[in-house]
Order: structure tokens, then C-alpha cells, then sequence
């Protein structure tokens, strides 16, 4: 063999070297150059036609660094109570918080309206990223509750656009849409996960099985993008366990989230990783969009489990030793793998 190599033209052999490189790299798909896993096919562009420069800007952030860094996160309750007690007790931020629309348009007179919007503009300044959910409360009134053992409000009323009740959950869209719009008018991106956890059963929401879920987040996404103009969200659904017949669908999506409580459990969660990346065709950046505790990085990375970000919810979920506790933060934010607020490339338009 190696005598007849040696009789071909050079040409030949230049074509059969270039054959065999080709071959090595198919066989080496999972690895990037920088040497990290590269085995997903991430949708490159927003489902929101023409979005916000600045939204366009954290999501390909995301995107680049989707397999070689994770995004550190906290959910807040009041503003910026989390993220103070990270930085008194780690000396660091997380680059994620997490804003809640829970009380806007209940008339609360102990609540200022504008508060997440102010929290997230800030936090934005500060070259962090808000993620948004919404406890959306009961829209007819008649009770303050998301629950559906606290209130009956039912939602199969979305195939009725006659209905009181239909009427109350449009009405509701709206009047958020005008809150994100104000972020929009001030440039400011949002992370919008809204109906999260919708299989569980155990928000109205969710009460009246996929296709009315369905049919309402639809009509949220057809509202906010083409009624009221909204270019700033970067759309996520939350998963729950066996709810393949509740997603919305790969163009009102932009990343999948799961939420799992876990206590003291700081694995990788390496089992619903792969089989998030499997059931969206790893086109869609999955995270772990709430947690009780969240890994420890030397876990993600052994793993490969290549979570966009993480963010425990507030109070003993982020402060007590029960669910994460402050040597596994300080560990967290001196990590490498980890990103943390004051290593955030500002995402603005230059100028702004």
C-alpha cells in the first residue's frame, strides 16, 4: 500500500488527504474547535419576525455561549432583595433576575405598577438580563388566586370570544402588553416565560387539559407580536413532565425551560437535559428556568449538561444551606463555567 502512494500523482494524493479530513471531521461532529460539546442545531434567529436589535443581541449572547459557559440566575420576590444578599454574602450578582408580574392590574394600593418595569431597567443598565413570569391572578376577579383549588375561573372560555371570561383574559394580555412595551420603549430586552408550568394542573391555566392552554398562549403571542408591537421578548415554554400535547409549537418558541425542585440535589440533571435536547431536536437552547437547588458547576460541565441558565427562587430556596448553601454559591460565581453580572459584555446598541 505504501508503494503505491508513493507512484501517485501529488494531486491525487492531495484529493485523498483532503477526502480523509473530511471523514475525521464528520466522525468528530461533537466537538467544537475551542473543545467544547457542539451537538446542537440552535434555531439562529427569534420567532418574533424583525425583533428588537436588543433582543436579538441576548439571544444570540445566549446562543454563543449555549455549550461552554452557563448564565447564573436568582428569582426575586422584592426588588433586588436576592440579588443583594448574593453580593453582601459572595461579593458577586447572578447575570439573571428574575421579575415577576404577579400583583400588576389588581388595583393593589400597597403596590406601585411600574415596579417590575423600573427593576428590570435597571438590571438591564447594569448589563443583566430580567426574566419575566407572570402569576396571572383570576381574570374575572372574583378571587386574588392562580390556583385552581382557589378559584374556577375557566379557561376552555378561550373558544368563546363572546364570553365575560374570554373578554377578562384579553383584557388582562393587554394591559401587560402595555407594561413590556414601556420596557420596550426604553430598550430593554425581556426573557418572557408566561403559563409556565401549565401541565402541572395546579394553576388555572392548566386546569382544562392542551388545547385550550394551547389556544390562549397562542393568542397571548398573537396579541403581544402583531396587535401591540411587542419586538423585545425572547419567548419560553415551560415544560413539565409528559407534556408533549401542550406545546405551543416551534415558531411561538424560543427556548424550553424546566422547572424542578430537587432539594439538596446539585446534579447535573443530566437525564431531563438529554431528554429536553431529544424531544426538541436540540434546536431549541433548553435552561433550568426555576430550581429549588441548582447544580454545582463541576457537575455541569463532567456531564455535558449544557443548560442555558439556572435560577433558584427567592427566599430559603436561595438563602438557606437546605437548598443551596453560600460556600456552593461562592464556588458558583468563582467558576469559569459560570457567568456571573460583572463578566456581562454590555448588549446595547452602541450609543445607548
Amino acid at each position: 500500500m505504501m508503494l503505491y502512494f508513493c507512484r501517485m500523482p501529488l494531486l491525487y494524493l492531495c484529493v485523498l488527504l483532503l477526502l480523509f479530513c473530511a471523514c475525521k471531521h464528520d466522525n468528530d461532529t461533537d466537538k467544537a474547535p475551542d473543545g467544547s460539546v457542539s451537538r446542537f442545531s440552535i434555531n439562529s434567529s427569534l420567532v418574533t419576525p424583525a425583533p428588537a436589535y436588543e433582543a436579538n443581541a441576548v439571544y444570540q449572547f445566549m446562543k454563543d455561549n449555549y455549550g461552554k459557559k452557563v448564565l447564573s440566575g436568582v428569582m426575586t420576590l422584592n426588588s433586588f432583595d436576592e440579588t443583594n444578599w448574593l453580593k453582601a454574602n459572595t461579593g458577586k450578582e447572578p447575570a439573571i433576575m428574575g421579575l415577576d408580574f404577579m400583583h400588576c392590574n389588581r388595583g393593589y394600593n400597597w403596590y406601585d405598577e411600574k415596579q417590575t418595569v423600573k427593576d428590570a431597567k435597571v438590571w438591564w443598565d447594569k448589563k443583566g438580563i430580567p426574566v419575566l413570569c407572570w402569576h396571572w391572578r383570576d381574570p374575572s376577579r372574583l378571587t386574588e388566586s392562580f390556583y385552581s383549588n382557589e378559584t374556577s375561573f375557566d379557561i376552555s372560555k378561550i373558544d368563546d370570544p363572546g364570553s365575560a371570561q374570554y373578554k377578562a383574559m384579553v383584557a388582562d394580555i393587554d394591559y401587560i402588553s402595555g407594561l413590556l412595551k414601556e420596557l420596550q420603549d426604553l430598550q430593554v430586552p425581556v426573557i418572557w416565560r408566561p403559563l409556565h408550568e401549565a401541565a402541572g394542573g395546579w394553576f388555572w391555566w392548566g386546569t382544562k387539559g392542551p388545547e385550550p392552554c394551547k389556544k390562549l398562549y397562542r393568542l397571548m403571542f398573537d396579541r403581544m407580536v402583531n396587535v401591540h408591537g411587542l419586538k423585545n421578548l425572547i419567548w419560553v415554554w415551560t415544560r413539565e413532565p409528559n407534556d408533549d400535547a401542550w406545546y405551543p409549537g416551534d415558531e411561538y418558541v424560543d427556548i424550553v425551560g424546566r422547572d424542578i425542585y430537587k432539594q439538596g440535589d446539585h446534579s447535573a440533571q443530566r437525564a431531563e437535559f438529554s431528554l429536553m435536547n431529544s424531544l426538541y431536536k436540540s434546536r431549541k437552547m433548553v435552561t433550568i428556568s426555576e430550581c429549588g437547588s441548582f447544580p454545582d458547576p463541576d457537575n455541569l460541565i463532567n456531564d455535558a449538561a449544557a443548560w442555558s441558565w439556572f435560577m433558584p427562587w427567592y427566599g430559603d430556596f436561595v438563602r438557606s444551606s437546605t437548598h443551596n448553601s453560600a460556600d456552593l454559591w461562592k464556588k458558583a460565581f468563582a467558576s469559569s463555567y459560570v457567568i456571573t453580572l460583572d463578566e456581562m459584555p454590555s448588549l446595547k446598541r452602541a450609543g445607548n
